[in-house]
């Protein structure tokens, strides 16, 4: 598999979801890294959906899990959908890549302990 082809890390996740958010603050939601940005932020989304709801699923406290259920199934939604305005969509996605980034670290380090 070549450099290019690597699924990203979480570092490459973070800096996208920063980079997004630069983006809405430089008021650069419509050019092309942005539409770029989006891409790949739904991509990271896809890729830590299963490892974000295997956490939320293992919650033993019901209020937990219901919350982490529903920010999961959200986030795959907000993934999906294409019709929202640019700068909502990108911040948006931005601040699930980052939700299911901490859920799905929650979850690596509860199996590893």
């Amino acid at each position: 598999m070549s450099a290019a082809q690597q699924a990203p890390t979480a570092a490459d996740m973070v800096r996208d979801s920063d980079l997004a958010l630069s983006l809405i603050s430089r008021h650069d939601s419509t050019g092309a890294e942005a539409g770029e940005v989006r891409e790949r932020l739904r991509r990271h989304i896809a890729a830590l959906l299963v490892p974000a709801g295997v956490h939320a699923d293992s919650l033993a406290d019901s209020r937990a899990k219901d919350i982490a259920r529903a920010t999961v199934d959200h986030a795959q939604r907000i993934a999906e959908d294409q019709g929202s305005g640019p700068e909502a969509a990108l911040r948006l996605l931005a601040k699930s890549v980052a939700l299911l980034l901490r859920y799905a670290a929650d979850g690596e380090r509860r199996q590893a302990a």
